[in-house]
């Protein structure tokens, strides 16, 4: 019997074990055959504002890792390549500079936070290199007339409408704002006198700490002694607790107190305890939304990382989902024609209907939703038609805990 020849022997062998491959790993199996699509991203994993920059690497991991199982994109596997920004601006703008300049990467996506975000989309713009902004709900770093970055959080509007509008239904007109000396929060302290006016609202005090301090007791004085019917802190989750307990160590209970974004970690109570009831915060993503998607998301992240997701997490998750979607349509990962399709592709999200002005890169589709701690849980209160419950008002008095 004539023997094939080995090279032969061996093609034959490997067309007959593709035949065998089911479509899906066919799939992984071509696409790890060629280089990956490196993804580079900046993100606070020390620092002020570490606690929700580690959600956001999760959220992005976790996509990356499903994504690879359904076969990449463009048939290529992807890889994300990440550094500590140690929550400063002026390093993760360097670091972008790395991921462009020495890494190569394919393709950048924001970092956490508007302090980081600012820096890190000069150099996006400065490269041409499209960035999707999971983490900033700022508007006025969109109105520069850059062409290459994309808001991936409702407008910062949308974080006070929903509380105040609670507060002018019980007839509370003096607000309080207080918060870390940081951009986000200044931003969002910012979009207040606007947005009060319509309401009819005045703010009587204001104060930014040092975005390291620990010791808020001279703060909450002052606060005190100018009696506002609202105390909004735009906080995080690193000071957020240390105002609540400044709070209950004055003995001061404001009508309502308003935390964003500290209050809005899932984690947040195993810290507060019963003192976190009655609190408000804000959120970008409702966890409780009907569907596979939104369900699938939660099990698979509590099989990785071992806790609840919160809406940074879904937030960087779903920013990886518009990416995806313009790639696609895209064809390519010209910058050029990744970064129109960025900006006039339609998809729904985890986060809702993801939509941009194509001009400013300003998010239109999605909003943002206000919660509350009840009973040591996460309520959304605010708007209507999502919310899983009714507003508590007022903050019940530390004696009546």
């Amino acid at each position: 019997m004539r023997r094939l020849p080995f090279t032969r022997v061996l093609v034959t062998a490997a067309v007959i074990a593709a035949l065998c491959i089911p479509s899906g790993d066919m799939r992984v199996a071509q696409a790890q055959s060629q280089p990956p699509i490196l993804i580079g991203a900046s993100l606070s994993l020390t620092g002020i504002f570490a606690d929700g920059g580690k959600y956001s690497l999760e959220g992005y991991q976790l996509w990356i890792k499903e994504q690879n199982a359904r076969g990449g994109l463009l048939g290529r596997q992807l890889q994300l390549k990440y550094y500590d920004d140690q929550s400063v601006g002026a390093t993760g703008a360097r670091l972008y500079e790395r991921l462009i300049n020495e890494d190569k990467v394919d393709i950048i996506m924001g970092p956490y936070g508007t302090a980081i975000t600012v820096p890190a989309s000069n150099i996006a713009e400065r490269y041409k290199m499209p960035m999707i902004c999971p983490e900033t709900a700022d508007v006025a770093m969109f109105r520069r007339g850059f062409k290459y970055i994309f808001q991936g959080l409702g407008p910062v509007q949308t974080y006070l409408y929903g509380v105040l509008q609670i507060a002018k239904d019980h007839g509370f007109k003096k607000l309080a704002i207080i918060g870390p000396d940081t951009a986000f929060s200044h931003s969002l302290a910012t979009a207040v006198p606007e947005v009060a006016r319509g309401f009819g609202q005045s703010i009587d005090y204001t104060e930014f700490y040092p975005g390291n301090a620990s010791d808020f007791s001279s703060v909450i004085e002052k606060v005190k002694a100018a009696n506002p019917d609202v105390l909004l802190a735009m906080a995080f989750p690193n000071d957020s607790i240390g105002v609540l307990r400044a709070l209950k160590q004055a003995n001061y209970a404001p009508k309502m107190f308003y935390e964003a974004v500290g209050a809005s970690d899932p984690r947040y109570v195993d810290n507060a305890g019963k003192d976190v009831d009655g609190i408000f915060s804000v959120t970008n993503w409702d966890p409780d939304q009907k569907g596979a998607v939104n369900a699938n998301f939660i099990k698979d992240y509590r099989a990785e990382f071992h806790r609840d997701p919160d809406y940074h997490a879904a937030s960087n998750f779903a920013s990886l989902d518009v990416l995806a979607a313009a790639v696609k349509r895209a064809g390519s990962l010209d910058h050029d024609k990744l970064r129109d399709a960025i900006a006039t592709v339609s998809v729904h999200t985890l986060l809702g209907n993801w939509r941009v002005d194509p001009l400013t890169g300003i998010q239109l589709g999605y909003t943002s939703y206000i919660l509350q701690w009840q009973n040591g849980k996460q309520v959304i209160v605010y708007p209507g038609n999502v919310a899983h419950g009714k507003a508590i008002v007022p903050f019940p008095s530390w004696s009546g805990r």
